[in-house]
């Protein structure tokens, strides 16, 4: 939910600074068509600026992982996801309370909307249009102002007694042709999802406005009486926008209107005024960039590259790689220590590889969410086969809550990295296993502990203690077996079983771009 609150402020800043844009550079020019495009490109790079922001990698140089090894032989993988009641029920959070206005809100909006459209397309339902000039015209008594709904026109019969009934129709036909139902459908879907924004209304009033003007620069274009038209709009009665979907004849009614339609065209060069929302587009595209963290990981394992003398000279070694359960791993990584030089178990577990003959030839096998193995060469033979046991490891975190700041800085992206290796003819092979990442990496982690502390209440009862939770990140990156590992007293064990149920889904770990669970413990201190 934190996310959609985020998108939602994101998206309605957008939409106050643009539409600022708008009406301080356009809203009194003449170019009708341009606004209107305008107006719906800033409503939509508001929506996507927000759901989609650019990203920048920051990469952080780490040592090797820190596992919490006394953990692998009580965690349970079997274990279902559990949630604790940490709020008594007579407490509700502030976020629920936030929740609960919105949804509200948007149960409000979209109801007015539905009960708006259900008399107009009750009279389209039940009545036979009249076809003239290509318009499809619904008459009814319910609506006192003619308006135009979709591609449909309803009007009152009392206006075809009116010599003017020409001037009104051409006017709703041009709100048909240009289709600025379009817009209406546009404006109003997203004045569901924010309500809450007053721009979100401004940007309602603008688009509707400048139909208005479109369509009476279309009924004077046609060859009409100005002064005549004028006076019919004077004539009509002020009477209320009936439905948010619909273009009113007698909206958008006042002085604006009439100074618009007798309003000098506006110079073609002004139209460089729309250059504007560039710099602007860029400085939310910026404002709203989140940076994307990618831990490197120094692995004491394969480190010290080419510490092995390549002799001609090899040991044939083949062998499977599988787990405690006798599981196929499938894409473990297989490498000649020391050097890059290695290979890939197949679908069957299966791999082969020419280890040079040598004392201190060893081979290092690996695989996500496993602990790495070491396994020595026996230089004597000429080939070894090897059945290779992985065994489940639990990746260490250690957060102190006491320590954390709410304000803390994002650490800055590290000083570019050295060379790794010098050039050679041997080929270099890629050991692609990424562990589970969190939004933000342990920064990202870190935050969200924070946040969630400080919303956690226990009736009078002190958060202080340690515990320790056990928790899988599956395949799909879902925080899944979630259980209590140690613990110093009840209460913390709630609350770290409350921070662990809530995590948003992780990047989950993946071997050779397949994703595959990985187990945690994450170590609190309140």
């Amino acid at each position: 939910m934190e996310a959609l609150f985020e998108f939602l402020f994101r998206a309605s800043v957008s939409m106050a600074v643009l539409f600022t844009l708008y009406w301080l550079q356009l809203r009194n020019s003449t170019h009708f068509k341009a606004n209107r495009y305008f107006l719906l490109i800033s409503l939509m790079i508001s929506v996507i600026v927000a759901l989609v922001p650019i990203q920048y990698q920051v990469t952080v140089q780490t040592t090797a992982k820190e596992t919490f090894n006394e953990f692998s032989g009580v965690f349970n993988n079997n274990i279902s996801s559990e949630t604790s009641d940490i709020n008594s029920n007579n407490n509700i959070s502030f976020s629920s309370i936030l929740h609960l206005i919105y949804f509200t809100g948007m149960a409000i909006v979209l109801l007015r909307i539905v009960i708006q459209c259900r008399k107009p397309l009750q009279i389209i339902a039940k009545s036979t249009p009249k076809k003239i000039n290509n318009c499809l015209i619904y008459e009814n008594e319910i609506y006192n102002t003619p308006f135009s709904f979709f591609n449909r026109i309803l009007i009152n019969p009392k206006y075809f007694k009116q010599d003017e009934i020409n001037d009104i129709l051409t006017h709703e036909k041009v709100h048909i042709q240009e289709r600025h139902w379009i817009d209406l459908f546009i404006i109003e879907l997203l004045t569901v999802f924010f309500w809450f924004n007053p721009f979100i209304w401004l940007f309602e009033r603008a688009i509707k406005q400048n139909h208005e003007y479109l369509a009476d620069e279309g009924v004077l274009t046609r060859g009409h009486s100005p002064v005549r038209y004028q006076a019919l709009l004077i004539n009509q009665l002020m009477g209320t926008q009936v439905i948010g979907l619909a273009n009113h004849f007698s909206s958008a009614q006042g002085p604006t209107r009439f100074k618009m339609m007798t309003k000098e065209k506006t110079a073609k060069r002004k139209l460089f005024r729309m250059v504007w929302g560039i710099p602007v587009l860029a400085i939310l595209l910026v404002a709203f960039a989140e940076p994307e963290y990618k831990t490197t990981v120094t692995d004491p394992a394969t480190e010290n590259i080419s510490a092995i003398p390549i002799n001609k000279e090899t040991i044939k070694v083949r062998g499977s790689v599988r787990n405690e359960d006798g599981t196929v791993l499938t894409g473990a990584s297989v490498i000649i220590k020391g050097t890059t030089t290695g290979a890939v178990a197949d679908k069957k577990g299966m791999f082969e590889l020419n280890v040079p003959k040598s004392a201190k030839s060893e081979i290092v096998i690996s695989y996500v969410g496993y602990k790495t193995a070491v396994m020595k060469i026996n230089p004597q033979l000429k080939e070894q086969t090897l059945n290779l046991q992985l065994e489940k490891e639990v990746i260490g975190i250690k957060i102190n809550t006491n320590t954390l700041s709410s304000d803390r800085d994002v650490p800055p992206p590290p000083p570019p990295a050295p060379e790794e290796f010098s050039k050679s003819d041997e080929p270099v092979f890629i050991i692609v296993e990424d562990m589970p990442q969190y939004n933000q990496g342990l920064y990202g982690l870190e935050k969200y502990v924070q946040k969630q502390k400080n919303k956690l209440f226990f009736e009078g009862k002190k958060l202080e203690g340690k515990a320790t939770v056990g928790f899988t990140i599956n395949e799909k990156g879902e925080v899944t077996n979630i259980q209590i590992l140690t613990k110093s007293n009840d209460i913390a064990a709630k609350a770290a079983t409350k921070i662990a149920g809530e995590m948003e889904n992780w990047k989950p770990g993946s071997q050779r771009g397949k994703a595959v669970p990985v187990n945690f413990a994450m170590e609190l201190e309140f």
